[in-house]
């Protein structure tokens, strides 16, 4: 799981359906293109894997070259944002997680 590549990648999705101009359909077309159509589900693992799947299924079936094909309905639009949301809160967790371990690991190193 390459966690730091993933919230990067969700940072920029964050960026493009905030920042960005145009409709909701438009500002997702922009994330995919920019950031989620570069993820794989392998990228993740368990139930984070899970949100991005369905992230990236919806996203494969509804964009095509960063044209919307379809927009999502109000129920698919809260589950988009919900499931990008929960990834990069997560990732960001075991980022912060990660450089605790290796922090503690280099203070135990400086006390030897």
């Amino acid at each position: 799981m390459d966690t730091e590549y993933v919230y990067e990648k969700m940072c920029d999705a964050v960026y493009c359906l905030c920042g960005g101009g145009g409709t909701f359909g438009e500002r997702l077309a922009d994330a995919t293109v920019s950031a989620l159509g570069r993820l794989e589900v392998k990228d993740l693992d368990g139930e984070l894997s899970e949100d991005l799947r369905f992230i990236l299924h919806w996203t494969k079936k509804n964009i095509n070259n960063g044209m919307v094909i379809r927009v999502p309905n109000d129920l698919e639009r809260a589950k988009i944002i919900e499931k990008i949301l929960h990834i990069l809160l997560e990732t960001h967790r075991l980022r912060l997680l990660g450089n605790a371990v290796i922090d503690e690991k280099l203070l135990e190193s400086e006390g030897n």
